[in-house]
This record gives structure tokens, C-alpha cells and sequence, in this order.
């Protein structure tokens, strides 16, 4: 019989960890579904806690409310008839699953078990599949290797990462009669990655409805922001798409399963290898910067919402690192609404600080309308190093980094008096290298520019800088582009930067191409020379990319303390060395491990 199947896919603003204002907030959407005549409801993995809690997840107190929750909601459930797939962390045997379970007209139909678990999700989840769960004294046998029949119609559930296997799970769905798959998911954002899970979506949406449901606003921004993507794709035309950028959060599409199946195929694109193979193709430019400050301003709003602060403190030097953090800062507050006032900037001149980038403090402020305050920290670094016995002469270590610490130290203190977080301005160059003061400028309550490396940097405010109306804006970041990067520290004269940080750590080009082959694709060290030979062959001999290969490896491992230490902010391009959920190594481990492979080569 042929009959129209109405599917809502939505995610909501979840509490995190509050397992009853989530249970209320899907009561709620099952109430108005099904006086909207939904039949199939899709809610995101874990949506009664929330995807981002890590550890908690293990603590009874959480388990036991997760199951009190299912018992009520199943019990709620009675008196509807739309299917619902909710998703929940479960303990058996001792053991907690991340699973989703189907519960229709007061059952429970069966429980789905994620079992292709993300790096950091292992240390909490089980990845294997139990006999069966044990809720509310009730035993439940589960079938999750097999779509379940309802009413006709067989719907399977793959949670997150499953569809990612050699295999996806949609596939042993589909093959055994699969007329509906569900993909409750917590997929992270990145840039493009969006449009990227579409197009995984339609390709595995052949001969199916496809429903991908993914969690997004209230989650944590500790490390990521989350996709939040609604999307139902019926053999790879898309019904409807909608996700946590968008002030609506809930969207129905009606899908007649019965109409004709049309094929579409779907190939892979080649990916040529060039210098900057993490830039975006040119017509993907404009899309991806907004995906870059969407990410940005959402991983921000978030935080300071969750902990109830309205002002940020950032340090403007004039240099590209703080321009990108307050062009970020900067749209965020306009996106929220809120005023110019809570922007708190300060520029902190020193014995190094050159004329041209506190002009071009002075002047991005200023186009930006936001005030620029001035405390000058001379004498207090000098009073500093008297103290510590130094004779404020001699431009080592200790008379670098006690300025970076002493700004760093003003930042807080006025963040502290007047109730604000500092924003952090380090990139991924500088933090794959070392190449920051340890408790210094390495150190903030919110890094915006931790995934970014310089060429990101560049590249972003460059198209900024193409594409504002604003002219006083426009002529400022054309002169921080043509900046030499610097950190300021020590220099012989403010009308000249005679520090410049490429001299040190290697032109940021090659730093940054090694970074994403090192990071994206974990390659030897001998595979990423080969590779940079390639990609710059005539820019740069042999010779010198192996002397900064070896530089970069050995400024890496020498630096993961640092790292180690990092503070929170969003993995805006999926390249990460977040001390909980990025790509991370021993602080106390040698070098050697990198430097003998290129020896040999």
C-alpha cells in the first residue's frame, strides 16, 4: 500500500549532561511531531546527554538518570504513533555502549550499538556488541546487524562513525531489504566538511531514504564545533537540508517511499598535489572563509554563553595572528548582537615594538570601531628583570619571554577585574613549532586560531581584505599582509622588524605544508620530503628543504610540552593537537625517530 512517510530529522539545544531538560525538550518535539502527522522521528546520537561529555559518561549517576529517562520516555511514547530513534549511552556488563534505540507505542523495539568509535571516544565506549541491555529490570535482546521491520517498512540505524567503516553498516542494511536508514550522528565541523558529509550522504543514500540527523548548538566547543546537519536524501536527490547555522533547528520533508528509484552515480574527485593542497579550490573560496568564521564565532558564542560572560580581552599587536582572532572576535559580536563595548583591546608596546605594527593596531581598531588601549609594560618588565637579577642588557631567553608573560599577565588580570576570558591568538604554525612563550602568549582561556596555520592566516584575511566595503579596513590588512612576520621581542631599532620569525623556523610555506601532510595524513618523514621536493621543485634545492624538515621536526618534538598545556578552542580545519582530542606525542620524546629518516634519504 502506498503511503506517504513523514520524517522529521531535528537536533535541538542540548543540555549537556542534563539528561531531564533533554528528556523534556524531546517530549516536547514528539508532542508537536505527531500533531504534525510525523511517522518517523530522528534525533542525533546521544541526545539525551549530549555528545561531548567524555569521562562523564562512565560515572553511575549518568547512567542510572539515562535509564530512568528511557523508562519515562518509553512509557510517554504509549500514547503516539510515530517511530522514535533516540540516542543514549547504555551499560552492560559492566561496560557502556553508545547506542540508539527505536521505541514505538511504549516498546523497544530494538538498540543499535556504535562499534567504529572516534579516538577519544574508546576510553569511555565499548566497541563491541553486547547480548542485550538490562533497563529498568527489563531485559532487552538486541538484532543491531539487522534493519528493523515496522509496518511494512525496514529501517536499520548506523550512529555516526559506523557509516565511515570499510563497510558502512548502510550497506548490510541495504542488502538485507533496507528501505530507511538512520544516521544519528555528532560529526564535527570543519571547513567544507558540510558539503563533504552531503556528498558522502548522497553516494550512500543509493536506493534508500537516507535520514542524517547530527547534534549541534549546546554542545561542548571544548575542542570542536559540532555540524549539527539535518539532511534526508532520498537515492541521492536531496528532500531537505538544514543545520545549527540556521535560526530554525526543526524541519519535516514528506518522502513517499514508494516513488521510482532513479540512480545517480557519483565519483571521486582527483586531488592534485601542489603547494598549499589545504587552501580551497578558487571557487570554493568565499564558501570556505564563511565556514572558517562560522566555526569561529559559534566555537566563542558558545563558550562564553555556557560559562555567562559578555566581554573578551585580546591582545592587538598589529601582526596577522591578533588581526585574524579580532576579525573573528569581531563577527561573532555582531552575529549575537552584542556591543562594541565588550571588546576589550589592548595594545602593549615594549622595548621591540616597531612603529608599523602599532600603527596598524591603532588602525584595525579603528576601522573596525572598536577602542584600542594602551598600556605600555616597559617598565614593568624592567622592574621584573631587576628582581630576578638580570641586567635588562643582554636580548636572551628570559628578556624575551618576560615580555610575553608580562602581557600575557595584563590580559588576565584585567579579564579577571572586570569578569571577561582572554582570547588566545596562537596559530598552528606557532604551536606545531614551539614557537610561543610557554605560559606566555601560549596561555589564554579561549584559542580561536589553534587549527589555522600562517598560509591559513594569509589566505583568510587576504579574502577578507578583497571583499570588505570598508576602505580604512581594507587598507590596513593589505599592510599587515605585507608585514614581516615577527614576534617583537628584541630588536635594534622601532623603524625597522629585524627579528623575523622565517629566518628562525623556515619560510611558512614549507612549515605549513609539512604541518597538514604530518597531521592530515601521518606521513614519514621521508614520504613528506619527497612530496615538498615535488610541490616546490624550483623554489627551493634539496638541500634546503631537508634543513627545514629536520628544523621542524626537532622544534616539534622539543615543544609538545607546550602543547600539552594548550588551552580549549574549535578545530575549525580538522588539524588538531588538542592535548584531549588531537593528534599528540610524549613530551620527553627524542627527535630521532624523525631525524634518522631523513638522514637516510
Amino acid at each position: 500500500m502506498k503511503k506517504n512517510i513523514k520524517i522529521l530529522s531535528t537536533n535541538f539545544e542540548i543540555a549537556l549532561g542534563d539528561v531531564r531538560r533533554n528528556l523534556e525538550t524531546i517530549k516536547n518535539i514528539i508532542s508537536k511531531a505527531e500533531s504534525d502527522g510525523v511517522n518517523i522521528l530522528s534525533l542525533p546520537e546521544l541526545s539525551l546527554t549530549g555528545a561531548s561529555l567524555y569521562d562523564l559518561y562512565k560515572e553511575d549517576s549518568l547512567i542510572k538518570a539515562v535509564e530512568e529517562a528511557i523508562l519515562e520516555l518509553k512509557n510517554y511514547s504509549k500514547d503516539f504513533d510515530l517511530l522514535i530513534s533516540v540516542g543514549a549511552p547504555l551499560r552492560s556488563s559492566g561496560f557502556v555502549y553508545n547506542t540508539s534505540l527505536l521505541i514505538k507505542r511504549g516498546e523497544i523495539l530494538n538498540i543499535y550499538v556504535k562499534t567504529n568509535l572516534k579516538d577519544y571516544e574508546k576510553t569511555v565506549f565499548r566497541d563491541m556488541i553486547p547480548d542485550g541491555f538490562s533497563i529498568g529490570g527489563e531485559n532487552i535482546e538486541i538484532n543491531p546487524f539487522y534493519p528493523e521491520n515496522i509496518g511494512g517498512l525496514k529501517i536499520g540505524v548506523s550512529i555516526g562513525e559506523d557509516e565511515k567503516n570499510t563497510i558502512p553498516q548502510s550497506l548490510t542494511f541495504k542488502e538485507l531489504g533496507a528501505d530507511i536508514i538512520l544516521n544519528p550522528n555528532a560529526f564535527e565541523k570543519t571547513v567544507l566538511s558540510t558539503e563533504k558529509t552531503i556528498e558522502d550522504i548522497k553516494f550512500l543514500s543509493k536506493d534508500v531514504v537516507y535520514i542524517s540527523t547530527g547534534t549541534g548548538s549546546g554542545e561542548s566547543s571544548t575542542d570542536f564545533v559540532y555540524q549539527g546537519l539535518n539532511a534526508i536524501i532520498d537515492d541521492g536527490k536531496i528532500q531537505g537540508v538544514s543545520n545549527n547555522d540556521s535560526v530554525v533547528y526543526t524541519k519535516f520533508f514528506e518522502i513517499d517511499i514508494d516513488s521510482p528509484i532513479s540512480f545517480t552515480n557519483f565519483s571521486d574527485k582527483n586531488i592534485k598535489l601542489d603547494k598549499f593542497p589545504y587552501l580551497p579550490r578558487k571557487e570554493k573560496e568565499d564558501l570556505f572563509v564563511k565556514d572558517v568564521f562560522d566555526i569561529a564565532s559559534a566555537g566563542l558564542l558558545t563558550r562564553m554563553g555556557k560559562i555567562g560572560v559578555k566581554d573578551v580581552f585580546i591582545g592587538v599587536s598589529g601582526g596577522l595572528d591578533s588581526t585574524m582572532a579580532l576579525l573573528f572576535i569581531d563577527y561573532a559580536f555582531k552575529k549575537a548582537g552584542l556591543g562594541r563595548e565588550n571588546i576589550h583591546a589592548y595594545t602593549m608596546p615594549a622595548f621591540a615594538t616597531s612603529k608599523r605594527t602599532k600603527s596598524n593596531a591603532n588602525l584595525l581598531c579603528e576601522a573596525l570601531d572598536i577602542k584600542l588601549n594602551e598600556i605600555n609594560i616597559s617598565e614593568a618588565v624592567k622592574v621584573h628583570l631587576k628582581d630576578i637579577g638580570h641586567d635588562g642588557i643582554k636580548q636572551d631567553v628570559a628578556y624575551e619571554n618576560a615580555q610575553a608573560r608580562e602581557r600575557t599577565q595584563v590580559l588576565f588580570d584585567l579579564a579577571n577585574m572586570h569578569g571577561g576570558i582572554v582570547i588566545g591568538t596562537g596559530d598552528l604554525s606557532e604551536i606545531m613549532q614551539g614557537f610561543a612563550t610557554f605560559n606566555g602568549d601560549h596561555m589564554s582561556n579561549y584559542s580561536l586560531n589553534a587549527s589555522l596555520t600562517k598560509t591559513h592566516l594569509r589566505f583568510i584575511v587576504g579574502n577578507v581584505s578583497k571583499n570588505t566595503e570598508n576602505d580604512k579596513l581594507k587598507s590596513v590588512l593589505e599592510d599587515i599582509l605585507s608585514t614581516p612576520i615577527s614576534p617583537e621581542l628584541k630588536n635594534e631599532s622601532e623603524e625597522t622588524i629585524s627579528q623575523k620569525t622565517e629566518d628562525i623556523i623556515g619560510p611558512y610555506e614549507l612549515i605549513d605544508f609539512f604541518i597538514y601532510y604530518h597531521l592530515a595524513y601521518k606521513l614519514s618523514p621521508e614520504d613528506i620530503y619527497k612530496k615538498a621536493v615535488f610541490a616546490f621543485e624550483g623554489d627551493y634545492s634539496k638541500d634546503t628543504i631537508k634543513k627545514w624538515l629536520k628544523s621542524y621536526y626537532k622544534r616539534y618534538a622539543s615543544s609538545q610540552f607546550k602543547r600539552a598545556t594548550a588551552v580549549d578552542g574549535p578545530s575549525i580545519t580538522g588539524l588538531s593537537t588538542s592535548p584531549r582530542l588531537g593528534y599528540k606525542i610524549p613530551s620527553d620524546m627524542s627527535a630521532n625517530i624523525y631525524l634518522g629518516e631523513i638522514d637516510e634519504d
